[in-house]
């Protein structure tokens, strides 16, 4: 996969994204997601890395706040319907390009966004406009190792430019 290089900042949606898109509500009419733990995982060790992270979401619920928290999420917009202003404020207050930017996407809200940035990615289930305006698609869908499939592959890229930076000293 062709990613911008450098890319210096990852953001993406949340529901359909992170999670399957579905809604689980429990006897009190508490809403539930569903996230997969790999997804999880490669966002931690993105964070660990020092790696920029972003979720905008239309969404603003606890449930996403907690989990952006416990993945160490860097930037978390919440309750963000208008994900183009959004995404242009975060590029503006990192000093990120928009071409260094990755934005992963799966519905017609996510559109805008997705366009602005260097490198736009739906997952496999996406909305069909998302998909076809997208420079990426997962082979997985959302909620179940999308993300991980980004990741992997910014993960791939930043150990070539550690492995280039030791090959010059």
């Amino acid at each position: 996969m062709p990613l911008p290089n450098p890319v210096r900042i990852l953001m993406m949606d949340c529901d359909g994204v992170l999670t399957d898109g579905g809604m689980y509500f429990d006897a009190n009419g508490q809403a539930l997601k569903r996230f997969d733990v790999k997804d999880g995982l490669a966002l931690a060790m993105l964070a660990d890395m020092g790696f920029l992270t972003a979720i905008v979401s239309g969404d603003q619920s606890a449930i996403t706040a907690a989990r952006c928290d416990v993945l160490k999420i860097c930037h978390v917009v919440l309750g963000r319907m208008d994900k183009e202003a959004a995404v242009r404020e975060l590029l503006a207050e990192t000093g990120i390009p928009a071409e260094a930017a990755v934005f992963i996407g799966d519905d017609i809200t996510d559109l805008p966004a997705l366009r602005m940035v260097g490198f736009g990615v739906a997952v496999a289930d996406a909305v069909d406009a998302v998909r076809a305006e997208a420079d990426w698609v997962t082979r997985r869908p959302g909620g179940h190792g999308a993300v991980r499939e980004v990741c992997d592959a910014i993960l791939a890229q930043l150990a070539e430019r550690a492995e280039g930076d030791q090959t010059e000293s």
